[in-house]
């Protein structure tokens, strides 16, 4: 009798675990309206190289939402320091501001951004120290479950530097995997002698993540082996030559504990035991209306670049990219061309088959035509 209670218990237990598993309510939260336009502004007052900003409003996202971001357009963008100069900035389209040449900006000032929108509505953020980055030492990389880590070493001697932040861009050289000479002309289907190359071609990316570190805890002002970016195992971009631009930028205390809020907010929020949600206050204010918020942290200083290349060869044996690319052979039949070269297919050379007809050897058109995954276009600054 007992054990037959216990039994009723635990199905019971049971069925009201998969009620719950089963019932999710979903959450709206309510937001205010001036949640949904608030000013953001992203961008480093850079001594280094030409400086450029961004505008935009944040807005409210649904599922699906494919809607462009909200520029702020017709904004006057100035850099201000602590002696009376002013450094305005021009308007670039698509909410962009930016200085045409490099600013000359004095180490020992302090610096803020100024805005003034459209709408009369004026932004200024607080003065912030000019901070100088120190060299990049290496870009290096090693192997990494079966992929490829990429990793930066810097040091400043003088130990002033202690919280460090970078952004990167990657551009990779790729080859079809068949050397087509044959095009296919829709317009005529026929099959002529290929004009432009379509063998070669080049892809680039660039950092979305926010890249801290600190070594603030350590008795010298080393980041060693701090990671940037992982490639997958037979990545394309391994296959035969890649670039990796690295821009390194010293930050102050503040902008980096700003900086590590918005990364937990952003990157690392998914589970009970990633770190929660938080309010990030930067140090730009609305003078307009100081109860207004604004996203965005203002820094100041020279960053410092270096250009990294990785090339196949030095890599172990055989990572080369695993694609499906088999082989066809296509008669000249109008019917034929038409019917291959307008599904899937592109030719690579005149052929024949083994029965002695005349054609094209053929492939899917992306183990053919390298331009529908990048460009033929060779970067200026590929050696």
């Amino acid at each position: 009798m007992i054990q037959k209670y216990f039994s009723r218990k635990i199905m019971i237990c049971w069925l009201c675990a998969l009620m719950l598993i089963n019932c999710k309510i979903p959450f709206d939260p309510s937001l205010k309206s001036s949640d949904t336009n608030t000013l953001v502004v992203e961008g480093y007052i850079d001594g280094a190289t030409p400086v450029n900003f961004k505008l935009s409003r944040s807005r409210v996202l649904s599922v699906g939402d494919t809607a462009a971001s909200r520029n702020e357009l017709n904004a006057l963008v100035t850099i201000e320091d602590d002696h009376q100069n002013t450094y305005p900035l021009t308007e670039a389209g698509n909410g962009t501001y930016i200085s045409t040449d490099i600013l000359n900006l004095d180490a020992a000032y302090q610096y803020r951004l100024h805005i003034v929108t459209s709408t009369g509505r004026e932004y200024l953020s607080d003065l912030v120290p000019f901070r100088q980055a120190p060299p990049i030492d290496t870009t290096g990389w090693k192997l990494k479950d079966g992929g490829l880590q990429v990793f930066v070493n810097t040091h400043d001697p003088n130990n002033t530097t202690k919280y460090y932040r970078w952004e990167y861009s990657e551009t990779w050289e790729f080859h079809s995997w068949y050397n087509s000479v044959s095009e296919y002309i829709s317009a005529t289907n026929s099959v002529v002698t290929r004009a432009v190359p379509v063998h070669i071609c080049w892809q680039s990316d660039h950092s979305t993540n926010i890249l801290l570190g600190s070594s603030a805890k350590l008795a010298n002002d080393v980041i060693n082996e701090m990671p940037l970016t992982f490639i997958e195992p037979h990545d394309r971009k391994l296959s035969v030559l890649y670039s990796i631009w690295l821009k390194q930028y010293a930050l102050d205390i503040n902008g980096y504990n700003y900086l590590t809020a918005m990364k937990n907010n952003t990157e690392q929020v998914g589970s009970i035991f990633d770190p929660q949600p938080n309010e990030t206050v930067g140090n730009i204010h609305c003078v307009t209306d100081p109860s207004e918020s604004v996203v965005g942290y203002i820094s100041a200083g020279n960053s410092v670049e270096k250009r990294t290349f990785i090339s196949n060869s030095s890599l172990p044996p055989g990572w080369i990219p695993f694609q499906d690319c088999p082989q066809i052979f296509v008669p000249d039949i109008p019917d034929s061309l038409q019917y291959y070269f307008s599904g899937g297919y592109d030719p690579i050379a005149r052929s024949q088959s083994s029965a002695g007809q005349l054609g094209y050897s053929a492939s899917y058109s992306g183990c053919v035509d390298c331009t529908l995954g990048g460009t033929n276009i060779k970067p200026a600054f590929w050696p």
